[in-house]
């Protein structure tokens, strides 16, 4: 694990200079040394967080006459098959690393290397007799990869503020990014928030030499649940046997491991998996918020630190516990929070991340495995099963519906009805992005254009964020919409917004993240599953959870699904309030530009007397706190964040 860095000049020479740089912005990545290579028109590096044969050099590693080098983040788990295979071949390795796979597999299959690997990665692959590069970002989105042109230079590394340490990188807000960003609280690939900096999208492969750049993708996901189905049972085994397997691979580290353990199914799943495999006690990490037990808000946020303990408890962890605090370190904490990101994501779940990374790194445990993806594959969130019964419910005649039924249910008594009504209400879309924005939205589109100080920019907003999302919507091949939403959301949702999210929180921390539920394989089978295997008996996520069953309590099978979910509005309200009244205050919303001064004092004065603002108030903070940090430079951090920062919140 690490991070990677590159300047490429098509008409000059690399510069060493501006990569070692580079290497110093992204020192946290790799906080065991770094190495950089500079010949010709290249010149690139990484920085290395040592996890498998600790004593092996640092990045680039070359192949044996030294014509292919590569720098690459993340970890590839069938390397060990993949080395057997190309010593049978005649290739000889000087490392036990995973990363000098890659180089002798690019000897024997050229580019079909990146369709071998299974794992996590962004890397690049300098082939010199050919003066060509190949870039390549992981399937689901795992590691995330940033480039840029300035003129005939090409510059990539895997965080964009890297990138910034070139002089003429022009600072400006990508128009299109931020349209995205407001709906949906990402910004979808290729764009990032800088106008002219671009990240390669999931399962891309990008290549660049002295004449020519495209970018194309090597692996899709294809769902068809027309196809046969194996039996229900055997499905099951089938689940069982990939996850096991996925979380098996994972384990290879010659530093310790743990888990974050949020108490849900997938997490605790993993850890049960980690502790047979391993044969060892289970190192598990968990954050909660600091309440007073037994209060109105300890039954509400802390949730899944309680259903952690039980599962803790009946794996035989050794637990970890870290509490957020919820006062004036909050506004400290919180901008150099958006530093890390990059670019905005709406997404207070980082406050958690980066607090249980700073416990685990704080407890010498620099490897996590995780459960993240598992919601996507087998139709975890609640809305999946919502948007079934709208899909039944649009199979009533039109006329019947639009006529009677939708109108009738309309009326009915918000208090006890509200679930029918708002059945009713979805029912009256009929656009495919827009049902999609029903359950993957951080800010209504109908709120969108108010919000927007420009009129022209406020009629592209829709249409622009159609724009991203229709054509996923189009690819599955199956009856239900629930599966398109699965599959949309792994694609964009899964690798923009909660793996962004994980990958720069842990790496802040210096810690390396693992999702066994990613594992493309897993992922192919889960896409293959018919929903009804999915929603099952009123339940959802049912085949996994039958595959687990012998692993984890059965309270954790049974609990409702509760989001990463913090006390986000409180915090507005309180240890955020001074970045609220800073920087959505009329004079700096004016100086930016972007949003309606007068909507947004409205929206904020609503929330602090008790409404329920909470997802407009967050992303427009987030994003001025972010153009404060990298556009106008007015807000400047005096030191760089680290675990030692967030002690005094751990438990025990």
């Amino acid at each position: 694990m690490c991070g990677i860095y590159g300047h490429y000049s098509r008409c000059g020479t690399g510069d060493r200079l501006l990569v070692e740089q580079m290497a110093n912005v992204l020192a946290h990545r790799g906080p065991d040394g770094y190495g950089t290579y500079h010949k010709g028109p290249l010149a690139f590096g990484a920085g290395r967080l040592a996890i498998i044969d600790l004593n092996a050099g640092v990045q680039p590693i070359f192949s044996e006459d030294r014509r292919i080098a590569v720098v690459y983040n993340g970890e590839i788990y069938n390397y060990r098959d993949l080395r057997a295979e190309l010593e049978r071949n005649g290739h000889h390795f000087a490392t036990q690393t995973d990363t000098e796979v890659i180089v002798h597999g690019y000897e024997q299959w050229g580019d079909a290397v990146i369709e071998r690997l299974r794992g996590m990665f962004a890397l690049c692959i300098w082939d010199e007799p050919r003066e060509r590069l190949l870039l390549a970002r992981d399937r689901t989105g795992e590691k995330p990869l940033y480039y840029t042109w300035i003129g005939d230079e090409f510059l990539f590394a895997s965080e964009l503020k890297a990138l910034l340490v070139h002089p003429k990188l022009t600072r400006a807000v990508n128009r299109t990014a931020f349209l995205s960003y407001l709906t949906l609280g990402y910004v979808a690939p290729p764009h990032t928030m800088f106008e002219g900096v671009n990240k390669l999208p999931p399962a891309h492969k990008l290549i660049v030499d002295r004449s020519t750049a495209h970018s194309e993708r090597y692996w899709t996901l294809t769902v068809d649940t027309y196809q046969a189905a194996a039996s229900y049972q055997d499905t099951v085994c089938q689940v069982r046997d990939l996850l096991e397997q996925s979380v098996e691979m994972r384990l290879m580290s010659d530093v310790p491991l743990g888990v974050f353990l949020s108490g849900g199914c997938d997490s605790s799943a993993v850890a049960a998996l980690v502790a047979r495999a391993s044969g060892k006690t289970v190192q598990s990490f968990t954050v909660g918020f600091d309440m007073e037990p037994g209060s109105k808000g300890d039954s509400k946020f802390n949730v899944d630190m309680h259903y952690a303990r039980e599962v803790s408890d009946f794996l035989h962890t050794e637990h970890h516990e870290i509490r957020v605090r919820g006062d004036e370190i909050l506004s400290g904490l919180f901008p150099h929070l958006i530093y890390a990101l990059d670019e905005p994501v709406a997404q207070h779940a980082i406050v958690q991340t980066v607090h249980v990374s700073a416990l685990a790194r704080l407890t010498g445990v620099p490897v996590l495995l995780g459960g993240d993806g598992g919601d996507e594959l087998f139709a975890g969130y609640p809305h999946y099963r919502t948007d079934r019964i709208l899909e039944r419910y649009l199979r009533i005649p039109a006329l019947l519906r639009r006529g009677f039924l939708t109108p009738l249910l309309e009326r009915l008594p918000s208090t006890r009805f509200d679930a029918a009504r708002k059945l009713a209400q979805k029912s009256r879309d009929t656009n495919p992005t827009q049902r999609y924005l029903h359950w993957m939205r951080t800010i209504d589109p109908m709120l969108v254009p108010h919000l927007l100080g420009d009129p022209a920019l406020a009629e592209q907003s829709f249409d622009t964020v159609n724009d991203i999302v229709s054509p996923l919507l189009r690819q599955p091949h199956t009856p239900h919409f629930a599966d398109r939403i699965a599959y949309t959301s792994l694609n964009l949702w899964l690798a923009e917004d909660s793996n962004m999210r994980v990958d720069k929180m842990s790496m802040a921390m210096s810690i390396e993240a693992r999702s066994p539920f990613q594992d493309h394989r897993l992922a192919e089978l889960a896409f293959s599953i018919p929903l009804n295997y999915k929603l099952r008996n009123g339940d959802f996520k049912t085949v996994l959870k039958e595959a687990i069953r012998d692993l984890v309590p059965s309270s954790v099978l049974t609990r409702p699904k509760w989001g990463f979910m913090p006390p986000g509005s409180n915090w507005l309200r309180t240890g955020l309030r001074p970045l609220v009244d800073q920087y959505l205050s009329p004079d700096y919303v004016a100086a930016v530009g972007l949003f309606q001064p007068e909507t947004v004092s409205r929206l904020v004065e609503s929330h602090m007397n008790g409404g329920y603002e909470l997802w407009p108030i967050w992303s427009m903070l987030t994003f001025h706190l972010w153009h404060a940090l990298y556009l106008d430079r007015s807000l400047t951090l005096e030191h760089k964040l680290s675990p030692d920062d967030l002690r005094p919140m751990v438990v025990n």
